[in-house]
């Protein structure tokens, strides 16, 4: 065939030669790339789809932790928040109705430090690893107490 009557010589000018508007006759430029190219960017909606995070060969490690990172950071809650745990169970009747100071364990709920923001209006004995002074004070007035347990080392 002669040369002028190639496709390619009658479509110069044409941004896109013929071949549309997507893939423009590339490569790999209508899929985002080969293989797993782009797993962390513009297919991360298919890394999460396919569960590829779970098997760390495919996830990837960028970066480095900080000692900060590493440092065991403690879920806490507050003196308000506890009460409301106590109203919650009195409702559903899972307090000893002999007792006069009910005891909760925070590490069953999921918890190692209280803090002292609210008030009591009932004395409660609390289980927990760490207690803020405040905390502690405000548990006494109260007529309950705090018993301190040691952190699990886990």
């Amino acid at each position: 065939m002669a040369t002028r009557k190639r496709k390619g010589r009658h479509l110069r000018g044409s941004r896109t030669c013929g071949w549309g508007t997507s893939g423009q006759h590339r490569e790999s430029g209508r899929r985002g790339g080969f293989g797993r190219a782009g797993r962390y960017r513009h297919k991360r909606s298919q890394l999460i789809r396919t569960g590829e995070f779970s098997d760390m060969r495919y996830a990837g490690k960028k970066g480095f932790i900080s000692i900060a990172a590493k440092k065991r950071t403690l879920k806490s809650l507050n003196l308000i928040q506890l009460t409301g745990i106590v109203e919650k169970l009195a409702r559903e009747k899972k307090l000893r109705p002999d007792e006069k100071v009910p005891t909760i364990d925070l590490k069953e709920y999921g918890y190692a430090k209280l803090l002292g923001t609210g008030s009591l209006s009932r004395p409660i004995s609390v289980k927990v690893e760490k207690c803020s002074a405040s905390a502690l004070r405000k548990l006494k007035d109260a007529g309950g107490d705090a018993i301190l347990n040691k952190p699990s080392e886990t």
